[in-house]
């Protein structure tokens, strides 16, 4: 089956070609060679809390896998998202390349293991952090 946008019928929300993305994002073969950080926390604050600055944090999260771990601030900024990290860890250099449908993007991490993003859209994302000599490690899906 080939991968066009135009099947389908017409009448379809804008919304459901977001989802469809998402999901040929999930298959991507591309880290298949990766090993899977598994979430260790997953840290929703309050809903009046992340709604009532500019810049609230809205999840926390910690993926880990191997010695290495990556935690996670995601910030409500209207209509869009910020993240912002640290990777710590057993390694001399790493990439971070962050996975979202239809785009990815290489923040740059620090010597220290910080990383940021800002202006994300609301939607499905995935780290991906390339060490030297060693295997890849992703992160699963979730929603900023």
């Amino acid at each position: 089956m080939r991968n066009r946008p135009d099947t389908g019928p017409a009448s379809r929300p804008p919304h459901a070609e977001d989802g469809r993305a998402a999901a040929l994002a999930a298959f991507d073969r591309s880290d298949d060679a990766a090993d899977l950080a598994r979430t260790r926390a997953d840290t929703v604050p309050a809903t009046e809390a992340a709604r009532s600055e500019d810049g609230a944090v809205t999840a926390a999260l910690r993926f880990e896998h191997g010695g290495v771990a990556v935690d996670l601030q995601v910030r409500a900024h209207g209509r869009t998202r910020s993240l912002s990290g640290l990777v710590t860890g057993d390694f001399e250099h790493a990439v971070l390349r962050v996975r979202r449908p239809g785009a990815t993007a290489s923040p740059t991490v620090g010597e220290d293991g910080r990383f940021s993003l800002d202006g994300l859209p609301r939607g499905p994302i995935s780290l991906s952090l390339l060490r030297t000599g060693r295997p890849p490690v992703v992160t699963a899906w979730f929603t900023v």
